[in-house]
């Protein structure tokens, strides 16, 4: 009975580690997600959409698609090294294998969802042949992006296996201004990948179908003609079938031959004399129209003052608006943005600073916090019950 208790707080744990954690994980996909996108198409105010929190699920999932392909193979190494190397701290083998594949594919998986017609392509030749072009810039993201993920990581892994309980609100902190970074140093790679010419390849020729060549008409022989010397002309023929089908026909042209009058027995009209026409009253004129009034018929109009529209758009919404609608009209007439001299550095370690980003980045942070508190406590009731 006195591990019982222990034990049902840790399934609580569990679950609600479970709950909170695909909670944090949805809202940090789709800070990243809309990040990458609106730095690669230029911008460098991110404008956050206003999207149910439904579609954040969606991305959640996505993400965990992308980390789980390139996450199984480094766990299935893990779980074969575990006798040969590191055998007494099983953490720190799977992070060592797992982040260096993560960190590495995890870019081009990404890159190539988003730029696919379906969001659940993980992969794709073309993305890694633009890494290979623009070489350059990719080993720079990558260098960029090691460092700062070593700076994410080194705190959790004290904080979670070290036994230093008090680095958890540091490490949620740092994660979330690396989220932030990396996405952005992200969005600036896809932006170079997307400005590197494409070979414009020529059009197919269409193979024309060889048609045999058309052949000459047989002329059909004349038939030969045959007369029969007993037989009845036609005329004849044609005659006594009518008389035999319709006898009485011949009575009724009779008849109308009869019955039509003669011209001394139709009787004569005369020409009457015309009438005196009597004017009619003349209708009412149509009316006018506003539009055909003289001028001294106008009436005037007094002004009137506009009465007060109730919830009337603020400063902030305006100038949001503002900016909405300069990006839409930028988009409609294909302005291309310039991109900046240095673009892994102009614009990118101040970003999580921007005024629009710091609501998002302190719900991250505390998301991030109170998953790690569950997960502490989890784990310390782990190692009570399981001697982890």
């Amino acid at each position: 009975m006195g591990a019982a208790g222990p034990a049902i707080l840790f399934v609580i744990l569990m679950a609600a580690s479970v709950m909170v954690g695909v909670c944090v994980l949805a809202f940090a996909a789709r800070c990243v997600l809309v990040v990458v996108n609106e730095t690669a198409a230029g911008q460098d105010e991110i404008i956050w959409p206003s999207e149910p929190y439904q579609d954040w699920l969606g991305h959640a999932v996505q993400f965990i698609e992308l980390v789980g392909i390139w996450l199984a193979p480094s766990a299935l190494l893990a779980r074969l090294l575990r006798d040969v190397w590191l055998p007494d701290d099983g953490a720190l083998r799977v992070v060592l294998i797992a982040a260096p594949g993560l960190w590495l594919f995890f870019p081009i998986g990404l890159l190539s969802s988003l730029s696919a017609e379906s969001r659940w392509v993980p992969f794709r030749w073309a993305i890694c042949l633009r890494f290979l072009r623009a070489a350059p810039s990719a080993v720079v993201f990558y260098f960029l992006t090691a460092l700062l993920l070593c700076a994410a990581v080194v705190p959790w892994y004290y904080a979670l296996f070290g036994g230093h309980g008090y680095l958890l609100l540091p490490a949620a902190g740092v994660s979330s201004v690396v989220l932030f970074l990396y996405a952005r140093l992200l969005g600036r790679l896809a932006w170079i990948v997307s400005q590197l010419p494409t070979a414009e390849r020529s059009p197919a020729k269409v193979k024309e179908e060889k048609r045999p060549p058309p052949r000459g008409k047989k002329k059909r022989k004349p038939r030969a003609e045959v007369q029969d010397p007993w037989a009845i002309p036609e005329d004849e023929e044609r005659a006594h079938r009518t008389n035999k089908r319709f006898p009485w026909a011949e009575d009724k042209k009779t008849e109308k031959s009869s019955n039509i009058p003669s011209a001394e027995d139709m009787e004569s009209y005369g020409i009457a004399s015309e009438r005196e026409r009597v004017p009619e009253p003349p209708d009412d004129p149509p009316p006018r129209s506003r539009l055909a009034m003289l001028p001294h018929e106008y009436e005037p109009i007094e002004l009137q003052e506009s009465p007060s529209i109730p919830g009337a758009p603020t400063e902030t919404q305006s100038e949001l608006f503002a900016q909405q609608v300069a990006q839409r009209l930028a988009e409609r007439t294909h302005v291309r943005p310039v991109l900046p001299p240095h673009p892994f550095v102009n614009g990118v370690y101040s970003f999580p600073f921007y005024p629009r980003c710091i609501p998002s980045g302190l719900m991250l942070t505390l998301g991030l916090l109170a998953e790690g508190v569950i997960v502490h406590q989890m784990l310390e009731f782990g190692r009570a019950l399981f001697g982890w």
